[in-house]
C-alpha cells in the first residue's frame, strides 16, 4: 500500500498526539478519546486501514488506541 498525502497526513497526526498525550497514564485511552471526539468516521476508518495494512508507520501507542477504538466499536 503506498500512502497518499491524506494519509501520510493522517499518521504524522495520530503520532503526533500519540507522543503529546498530556498524562503517562492511559495513553491509549486518551489517543482513543482525542479521535473519536476531534476525527470524523472516515479518518478512523483510513486510520485503521493503514495499521492494518502498513503497520510500521504508526507508533505502538497508535496501535493500542486502535484496538481500544475496535473493541468500543468506534473503530472501523
Amino acid at each position: 500500500m503506498t500512502l497518499d498525502y491524506t494519509q501520510q497526513h493522517l499518521v504524522k497526526m495520530a503520532n503526533q498526539i500519540a507522543g503529546n498525550v498530556p498524562s503517562p497514564d492511559d495513553v491509549a485511552g486518551q489517543i482513543a478519546d482525542h479521535v473519536t471526539r476531534f476525527w470524523t468516521p472516515a479518518m478512523r476508518t483510513d486510520l485503521g486501514r493503514i495499521g492494518r495494512q502498513e503497520p510500521g508507520v504508526l507508533a505502538a501507542e497508535v496501535h493500542a488506541a486502535l484496538a481500544v477504538l475496535e473493541a468500543d466499536g468506534t473503530g472501523h
